[in-house]
């Protein structure tokens, strides 16, 4: 999701509870941009926000613990939906998705 909102790969490590990931910011971002990745962010357990004399990037963390929290979770499956839709095409298009049907299943399902 952080490649299809800054177009740049981030960069992936293993560690010993799960996986960091880390991602340079250009120096604009558009609204739509910025959106998606607070969007990319909100999918993981923790993230954050780095600025350093030479550069900026944003990172997030995501445990490798399967929670009742992190699974089943209206807010979690709200983000999945929401990091979804702000960054895919048929869905900003206003198309048919069946992704995103899918992910507004699973939300609705969460909230009982």
């Amino acid at each position: 999701m952080l490649t299809a909102a800054i177009d740049t790969e981030p960069r992936v490590t293993d560690t010993a509870t799960g996986i960091r990931i880390e991602a340079d910011l250009p120096d604009e971002l558009t609204a739509i941009e910025h959106a998606a990745v607070l969007a990319a962010l909100a999918t993981a357990d923790r993230f954050g926000h780095s600025l350093t004399r030479t550069t900026e990037f944003v990172w997030a963390e995501i445990s490798s613990e399967v929670t009742m929290t992190t699974t089943e979770s209206p807010d979690a499956a709200y983000r999945a939906l929401l990091g979804h839709t702000t960054t895919c095409g048929a869905c900003r298009a206003g198309a048919i998705c069946d992704d995103a049907t899918k992910l507004v299943r699973a939300w609705r399902d969460t909230r009982g």
